[in-house]
């Protein structure tokens, strides 16, 4: 009989998708950036390069047809390995680099999409927080590590036998799909499956903690926005390139690891929502406080690992949050998985741009401003919200906050 892993275990085969989307935030731009492309340039292959983080969850009901979770998974890895080893073949023609680093996100987001909508189905609910803790562990370790490792194959062998190795390498963690149990449930065919799809999503979108999950994922609050600006901020607080970039690479892996093992302790003894808007008000007070900080290093390195801290925090309370509002034997898991992920990414997509925008017209501390008070503000309001709905449920409704 197949040993089945511990549910901390089953979280670590997510690590594909952080080997990939390490490959593209600083893999990427290195390569790139070594071969004469400009600043400009390399981020909108980026920006396209992450695209499927957006609109791949489109394709995603038919990770909900007829095959296994296993096989779906095994052969998304599979296309997002292959693209990622060509695509390192291919910096010197960059429309097809981007075409071939595209495809290969598109993939990595369905085999990740794949991992979340199994997961209701074998774990249980106490241990979500176990799953969501140790998943973010290993696609924020696997990102940093990684990246670090494509640089070196790539600059010291020849480029088939380091794509080649990078291939293996993002197949490696997919050892583990082999020691989860699949879901007991009967696999549904394409006709029955696309004749019931509209009806079934509707349904599951519907309920209550499903609403409430998308209108949380799409708030401004708790986006963490600012990791994405950091690296940039760095000659603000006159920080040396190489601080800058130990900080925003490794010290953030880190810093972040450490979150979601709190957090997994965190959401295993308070509502998962609770903790994923309020890790937001640790953010936004890490962010206040570089305001008022001189502009040194060691400010600069304290508010940043402080910010990351929370981040790590909320992207565990984020996953198990997930995985209870999917449930088990929901008949479009992956899809009501994908558009949830799909709906978190949008609020550090337009805060980034608010963000900066606001860097611009009014220096960091209205960047920083802005975050922290958008965060605040809108976290309070839903904390409220959630407190209302509560004793609604009670039949006890808190005159003060009646309508």
């Amino acid at each position: 009989m197949r040993r089945r892993l511990p549910p901390w275990a089953m979280g670590l085969a997510i690590a594909p998708l952080g080997f990939y989307y390490g490959f593209i935030s600083t893999a990427l731009p290195i390569l790139l950036r070594s071969r004469g492309v400009s600043v400009g340039r390399i981020a909108e292959i980026s920006a396209v390069g992450f695209s499927p983080t957006f609109w791949a969850f489109l394709l995603c009901p038919i990770l909900d047809v007829r095959f296994s979770k296993r096989a779906y998974a095994l052969t998304f890895a599979a296309v997002a390995a292959v693209c990622l080893g060509v695509s390192t073949m291919l910096t010197g023609n960059l429309v097809a680099f981007t075409a071939v680093v595209t495809a290969g996100c598109a993939a990595i987001v369905m085999f990740g999409n794949t991992h979340g909508g199994w997961m209701p189905d074998v774990i249980e609910d106490k241990h979500y927080s176990q799953v969501g803790g140790s998943s973010n562990v290993a696609n924020l370790g696997a990102a940093g590590l990684f990246a670090t490792l494509v640089v070196v194959l790539v600059r010291t062998l020849h480029a088939p036998v380091a794509a080649g190795l990078l291939g293996l390498t993002v197949m490696a963690p997919t050892v583990l799909l082999f020691f989860i149990p699949l879901p007991k449930k009967k696999r549904r065919g394409a006709r029955e499956t696309f004749s019931h799809f509209f009806g079934d999503l509707y349904r599951v979108c519907r309920r209550p903690g499903c609403v409430l999950g998308l209108i949380c994922f799409v708030s401004p609050t708790a986006c963490f926005a600012l990791t994405n600006l950091f690296s940039g901020v760095g000659s603000d607080f006159h920080t040396p390139e190489r601080w800058v970039t130990a900080l925003n690479g490794p010290g953030m892996a880190i810093a972040c690891s450490l979150g979601c093992l709190a957090g997994m302790w965190i959401c295993g003894r308070f509502q998962r929502r609770t903790v994923y808007v309020v890790s937001g008000f640790g953010g936004a007070a890490a962010a206040l406080g570089l305001i008022r900080a001189p502009h040194t290093l060691l400010f600069f390195a304290v508010g940043v690992l402080v910010y990351d801290f929370f981040t790590g925090i909320n992207y565990t309370a984020f996953t198990s949050l997930e995985y209870e509002i999917v449930g088990s034997g929901n008949p479009l898991a992956s899809t009501q998985f994908a558009l949830l992920s799909a709906s978190a990414n949008l609020p550090i997509s337009y805060m980034t741009a608010v963000d900066g925008h606001f860097h611009t017209t009014h220096g960091l501390a209205g960047m920083l401003a802005v975050d922290a008070v958008s965060s605040i503000v809108v976290g309070t309001g839903l904390l409220v919200a959630f407190h209302r709905i509560a004793m609604r449920k009670r039949g006890k409704v808190v005159p003060a906050l009646a309508g």
